[in-house]
């Protein structure tokens, strides 16, 4: 649907629609006109009503500054925008203006926080503060799996050895946040780099408790803690000049920034950060778009 030419008529008609079904008066002047900010947003981005546009909306105004106070926009205000939105949506089916059943579903308080990113520059600073011991090619196994690979901290540390796929070039994700199972490419260089902590580090990490299948070993021979892997980024972090605080999910939004970067669609990022829709990938293109700018 164009906005373009049908904005005006669009807001009268949603006005006559909630009048008729009995709204209140505050309701009926109300609404179409915050409705408004929307419409402009579509327009002047040149983009079409349907729920992915309704998302990146979202998303917009969940960066954006509050005109009167300063600072960012309120929880409450942003739910109210997306109640509004629903509500917009139903008008359109009803009056067969869209086909498409469209509900955006209302955001939680930690929703909203800033998502740092790490340049590629960031990265191989990561890499270079790698030492060329075992811990150093266990380390650099974790730069693989959770940035290479771009899995969630408890997916990495629940990778047994057999999920390594060799001959197949991918990780086999038995443990998702969603309960989707999944597997993921693993590139060249990142399959290198687990093969050689693997075959060449993981057996003396092992020791005696050679029933140990877990991946990441500690220097204990048993499953290493969330705690402690965390603190190896952490090490890995303090040996560089990344002017930022970040964890183990951050090198998951890192990769997948990257990859928009590359010219990877959203379909694809999703699938390979094992996202069941597109919802939760879109952050990624707003991410782009900061630090485009910067």
């Amino acid at each position: 649907m164009e906005v373009r030419t049908k904005k005006t008529l669009l807001l009268e008609g949603y006005k006559q629609w909630l009048s008729t079904l009995g709204y209140a008066k505050n309701t009926v002047y109300s609404f179409p006109l915050q409705l408004r900010e929307y419409l402009d947003w579509l327009e002047d981005n040149q983009l079409k009503i349907n729920k992915e546009s309704g998302l990146l909306f979202i998303e917009y105004l969940k960066k954006r500054k509050n005109k009167r106070r300063g600072g960012g926009l309120s929880i409450a205000h942003i739910n109210k925008q997306i109640d509004l939105l629903n509500k917009f949506y139903i008008y359109l089916k009803k009056t067969n203006k869209i086909k498409e059943d469209i509900k955006l579903i209302r955001i939680k308080k930690e929703e909203i926080k800033d998502r740092k990113i790490l340049s590629k520059e960031d990265i191989l600073q990561l890499y270079q503060a790698t030492q060329n011991n075992s811990l150093g090619a266990r380390d650099r196994a974790m730069l693989a799996v959770y940035y290479g690979c771009g899995l969630r901290k408890k997916e990495g540390l629940e990778l047994r050895t057999e999920d390594v796929l060799f001959d197949r070039k991918l990780l086999y994700i038995r443990h998702p946040k969603n309960g989707y199972e999944r597997y993921v490419p693993i590139n060249k260089k990142c399959l290198a780099d687990i093969e050689n902590y693997l075959y060449n580090v993981r057996p003396f990490l092992v020791e005696n408790n050679d029933k140990t299948d877990y991946l990441f070993i500690s220097t204990k021979g048993k499953k290493i803690s969330p705690e402690g892997i965390s603190a190896r980024l952490k090490k890995l972090s303090e040996k560089t000049t990344i002017n930022k605080i970040f964890g183990l999910h951050t090198l998951r939004h890192s990769i997948a920034t990257h990859l928009l970067q590359g010219g990877m669609s959203l379909e694809n990022i999703a699938l390979f950060l094992g996202h069941r829709t597109l919802d939760s990938t879109q952050i990624y293109t707003h991410i782009n778009a900061e630090e485009n700018e910067k």
